[in-house]
């Protein structure tokens, strides 16, 4: 809680509470003053207070208490807060007989809901329109006004049911993308080719409203993202920016939209090659939280720690600098201490990878194991396939660099077995996998050459395939292989490639260092 939230608080129990009675005062002082919550601390300094012979009944009851005076405080702090109190008085003064006062909060709340395309609530507003006209006994109303209630109603619901659909399209998208990440094969390649084809992602399909508009693009987007489709990625990412900047009245109370946006299209044109524009991006990104009229909620706190240290840390290690990434470690450290409970699994096992990746360029390959095992303990990461398999990518190359070849043996074993157990492997790491049980098997300097070089040959191939290429641009697979090829340092090839320069328009996966024309 915030400072003025405790204030108010305080306020607001001393004006609900019973004379004498600062039980909750007193607790939510003790609370407040602990930098975490210590529940031992608590029953011993209240040992001889008689609410702690119900302490269960006492903590609920203070938690209801600051729910309460959280929600008289910031009653006014959004459009929604705002409209369900507008109905709630119209619900009162309905009661009480105030029929045309009622009527006027009603009119205000639907002008309000309409500007701002509430949609559900705009629902809830004709509901009661609807009682009112029956209150009076449709005095005043005529056939035409029930025909024009009816359009209206109807132009509601089919608007709010065309952001509906459009909102399940993105969910079913994200969910295979959260699952299985660029790689997806089989079923659920087939099942992207299928939603591709909805009307409503359609070229030119007619869309009613603003979230429509934006989700239209941003579903699209991440179906080109999936497929590994850069450029038309780009395109609908770059159309969503726009739908935010020009009609803000419909996103003004989510900024994360567009910090979303602009740290996603960072990272493709990062990955195209495009990299002054990805680093003007990246700076737009910074700028943004300091724009915002008000202070960040703790929401927006941890979805922009998260995709701050995800853009900082990608924006480094694909520049090859790799040190300048582990410099911010600290910092992740603490964040992930402070936010980590609240982010997903997958968010938490992202910048894992991140932080894996950057000790792995720069050399700090026993800090780089610690974060690939912090990354495959995460509870329920197996159902995040990509993000699974680039934990043990990650994990075996590091082992290599180590030259643990006991623990490698039993890692390819063990890979192995998960393998069989819950699916096959991405062709990326199963010629990992492959090259590193032919490496154990040769301990001469020479045939261990060619196998580097083989192994980087065989990444080619897999490379110029662009949906198989996607698994690579998390870790430069085929820049290591062909620095150990060429008894090279890895960050000094990672370096090189970004300082390559592009054809204009082109197109490239950091992973391959491929150029494709766009």
């Amino acid at each position: 809680m915030s400072p003025a939230e405790k204030r108010y608080f305080k306020l607001h129990v001393s004006r609900n509470a019973a004379a004498g009675h600062t039980n909750q005062q007193e607790l939510f002082d003790a609370i407040a003053a602990m930098e975490r919550y210590d529940e031992k601390k608590i029953r011993k300094n209240f040992a001889a207070a008689a609410f702690m012979r119900s302490f269960p009944i006492t903590k609920r009851r203070l938690y209801e208490a600051v729910l309460a005076s959280l929600d008289a405080f910031h009653s006014e702090s959004s459009i929604d807060e705002k409209l369900r109190r507008m109905l709630h008085h119209v619900e009162l003064l309905h009661r009480r007989a105030l029929y045309s006062d009622a009527a006027k909060v009603l009119q205000g709340a639907r002008t309000l809901a309409g500007t701002h395309q509430k949609y559900a609530l705009l629902l809830q507003i004709a509901e009661w329109e609807r009682r009112m006209m029956e209150r009076g006994n449709y005095s005043g109303v005529t056939t035409a006004n029930l025909a024009e209630r009816v359009d209206s109603v109807e132009g509601i619901a089919s608007q709010w049911q065309e952001v509906d659909r459009l909102w399940q399209l993105k969910s079913e998208v994200f969910l295979l993308i959260y699952r299985s990440g660029q790689a997806a094969q089989g079923t659920d390649l087939s099942r992207l080719d299928s939603l591709q084809d909805e009307f409503l992602l359609q070229e030119g399909v007619a869309l009613h409203s603003s979230r429509s508009r934006f989700l239209h693009h941003h579903v699209r987007s991440a179906l080109a993202y999936a497929k590994n489709q850069l450029v038309q990625c780009e395109g609908h990412l770059a159309a969503c920016a726009a739908v935010l900047r020009n009609e803000p009245h419909a996103f003004q109370e989510e900024p994360d939209l567009l910090l979303g946006v602009m740290g996603n299209l960072a990272n493709v044109r990062m990955r195209m090659g495009q990299h002054q524009q990805a680093l003007d991006g990246f700076r737009a990104f910074r700028l943004i939280p300091l724009q915002l009229a008000t202070a960040p909620c703790p929401d927006l706190e941890m979805k922009l720690f998260v995709m701050g240290s995800s853009l900082e840390l990608s924006v480094r290690s694909v520049q090859g600098d790799f040190l300048g990434a582990m410099e911010q470690l600290t910092g992740l450290e603490e964040g992930l201490a402070r936010y980590g409970e609240r982010a997903s699994t997958m968010r938490r096992a992202e910048l894992a990878l991140h932080a894996a990746y950057a000790c792995f360029g720069g050399g700090a390959y026993d800090m780089c194991l610690r974060w690939c095992n912090r990354l495959l303990n995460e509870k329920g990461i197996v159902e995040h396939t990509e993000l699974h398999a680039l934990g043990r990518m990650m994990n075996v190359m590091t082992l290599v660099e180590l030259e643990k070849e006991e623990l490698l043996n039993y890692l390819l074993r063990n890979t192995q077995r998960h393998l069989k157990q819950h699916g096959t492997p991405f062709a990326a790491e199963q010629l990992l996998l492959d090259h590193v049980a032919a490496h154990l098997k040769t301990d001469q300097q020479q045939a261990r050459s060619a196998l580097w070089k083989s192994f980087a040959e065989q990444l080619h191939t897999v490379v110029d395939e662009l949906h198989r290429a996607a698994v690579l641009d998390h870790i430069d697979l085929l820049c290591w292989a062909k620095a150990k090829a060429q008894g090279r340092a890895f960050h000094e090839l990672v370096r090189e490639k970004w300082s390559t320069p592009y054809k204009t328009g082109g197109a490239s996966t950091r992973g391959s260092g491929r150029r494709k024309a766009a």
